[in-house]
């Protein structure tokens, strides 16, 4: 080989060596990249789980409501028969 095949060949090699060092640093980039946004899905991970159980929370309360008032309406109609009932009996006095 010659003076000058050397030349190109170091001058391939040096630019190889460039191209190496900004792919690794682009490389810790996105190593660091990916850790911040593994911490916010771990944060949006809880955020949707405390959500979740809100949700769970607030419909038990619904469903409570509901049976109450189911148990209020039936409690009010069993009032108006009494007094229904009551009535017929004043009546035959």
């Amino acid at each position: 080989m010659n003076n000058q095949s050397f030349d190109i060949l170091e001058k391939k090699i040096d630019q190889l060596l460039i191209a190496l060092k900004q792919l690794k640093k682009n490389n810790q980039e996105l190593q660091q990249q990916n850790l911040e946004l593994q911490t916010v899905i771990g944060e949006k991970d809880n955020q949707l789980l405390s959500l979740k159980n809100e949700v769970e929370k607030y419909h038990d309360a619904q469903m409570q409501m509901t049976e109450f008032q189911n148990k209020q309406d039936r409690v009010k109609d069993k009032v108006e028969t009494l007094l229904e009932k009551l009535k017929e009996f004043e009546a035959l006095e």
